[in-house]
């Protein structure tokens, strides 16, 4: 009884000093923005993309929404939720060729002042076929990244903190790179109306190893959104900003985003100063068909102007799921179209106690 005594005392002092540490390294973690650029040469790029299904559905970034999802932790630590704990989350998705993404989270029922949960990322590239300089065949050989966090989040009054440290690494045959990451959120939910708000600070951290001499970038991202339902109407719509912390965005390459001069030359063509603004934004929206089955809906401005091909037309940007709750499972289905005929089909259950 005595040392089960002092392990409460400890786990209680830990989360103290926490807690403590949230506050200080949230606003820490967002002045590293001033100092970071935005670059899409790292290692670690796949951190970028929807680890569940119903973000997936919504646009693909997503900080707002408030005690519904256990596996929105992976987008905002402050959304872990005290009334998650004892929830298992799995996300599968077959990704474009033969990779296939996996995710896993669980909210032990640890009862404390605040919530915990571990994560689980996993993308497997399949296997390849090694040859030597002259094209002799090897060993096959595969390819991984992976994530394996620990979160930790505390409400107080209306306002939620949160933080994540992640171990995350990518194999390559016989070369690894590694990084200690962290991310830091915050939350704040309207005790009356469906109305909340969700910051977060993405991969802010250090690359412990790399591949070669050049260390790699990290895909830090600022992201700050908001979620709302009017009162009399069956929907839910949300509004997500990233990568908040630099103005231009925007891939302008003249090889494909061109006009052509008077003598006929080709030249870049200039992208405008609102579409530069729009390709921070990604809009979701829920139809609250019944308690137990939704439908959603999401429209991501970047991915819609990088990925749509000119001239053809097409749904690069949209995506759309549905979500049903069958007793104590919570099930999603959702599909996000990235150019034709490519896309991503990602599968989520929820268990819950």
């Amino acid at each position: 009884m005595e040392e089960m005594n002092g392990l409460v005392v400890l786990a209680r002092k830990i989360e103290h000093t926490i807690f403590r540490t949230l506050r200080l390294g949230l606003g820490l973690a967002i002045s590293f923005f001033n100092i970071l650029e935005a670059s899409a040469q790292n290692s670690f790029s796949f951190l970028n993309m929807p680890t569940h299904a119903r973000v997936n559905a919504l646009g693909g970034v997503n900080v707002s929404i408030t005690g519904q999802d256990l596996n929105f932790i992976t987008s905002n630590p402050a959304l872990l939720d005290s009334t998650q704990r004892g929830q298992i989350g799995l996300s599968y998705s077959p990704y474009l060729a033969q990779s296939n993404y996996l995710t896993l989270n669980y909210v032990p029922q640890i009862r404390s002042k605040g919530t915990w949960a571990f994560s689980l990322q996993n993308l497997h590239y399949g296997t390849f076929q090694g040859t030597d300089a002259v094209g002799n065949l090897t060993n096959e050989f595969s390819a991984n990244d992976f994530v394996l966090a620990g979160t930790y989040a505390r409400k107080v009054n209306y306002i939620t903190l949160g933080v994540s440290a992640k171990l995350v690494g990518s194999v390559l045959e016989s070369y690894s790179s590694v990084a200690m990451l962290t991310d830091w959120g915050a939350t704040f939910r309207h005790p009356v109306h469906e109305f909340s708000i969700g910051l977060a600070a993405k991969n802010v951290g250090y690359v412990l190893k790399s591949y070669g001499a050049i260390r790699p970038d990290i895909p830090f991202d600022l992201q700050l959104g908001t979620t709302f339902k009017p009162k009399y109407m069956p929907v839910r719509f949300s509004l997500t900003g990233h990568h908040l912390y630099v103005y231009d965005i925007a891939y302008n390459s003249i090889e494909s985003n061109f006009i052509f001069d008077e003598q006929g030359n080709k030249i870049q063509k200039k992208i405008s100063t609102a579409d530069k603004i729009s390709r921070h934004f990604v809009i979701g929206t829920e139809l609250l068909i019944h308690k137990n089955f939704n439908l959603l809906l999401g429209y991501n401005f970047l991915r819609r102007e990088e990925l749509l091909i000119k001239g053809l037309g097409g749904a690069a940007g949209f995506s759309f799921g549905a979500s049903l709750r069958i007793k104590k499972i919570d099930f999603c289905v959702s599909h996000a179209i990235l150019t034709a005929p490519k896309g991503q089909t990602t599968f989520s259950l929820i268990w819950r106690k």
